[in-house]
């Protein structure tokens, strides 16, 4: 089963529970979270970029489910895990993953903003 990039549905009940109008405020800082997580990723290698994505994986388990990132989510909960119990690695595919699937989530977010 195909996760979605962005799950309407979780919007729709992002939307229902804190007010329509304040959707926008809320992505615009979600979209400036991945902007900067980009941004560091796109500037850090090695064990710096290790560091930084087990940070920021954990930081993604509950924003990402907040607003219906569910792939973002799915990706962030299972680097936390792995990083957790030390099966990450610098050279793990799932940082590489996590840039990728941020840029992507990023995007369709943008898209569905406009």
């Amino acid at each position: 089963m195909s996760v979605n990039v962005l799950n309407q549905q979780k919007i729709d009940e992002l939307s229902m529970e804190i007010g329509s109008d304040n959707v926008p405020v809320l992505f615009d800082i979600f979209l400036g979270e991945m902007d900067t997580y980009i941004e560091n990723l796109s500037q850090l290698q090695g064990a710096e970029r290790l560091a930084y994505s087990k940070e920021i994986s954990h930081a993604l388990k509950s924003s990402a489910a907040s607003f219906g990132a569910d792939r973002l989510c799915e990706l962030a909960m299972s680097i936390d895990k792995k990083a957790k119990a030390g099966e990450l690695t610098a050279e793990s595919e799932e940082l590489e993953a996590m840039f990728d699937l941020l840029h992507e989530t990023r995007d369709a977010y943008r898209s569905w903003r406009q």
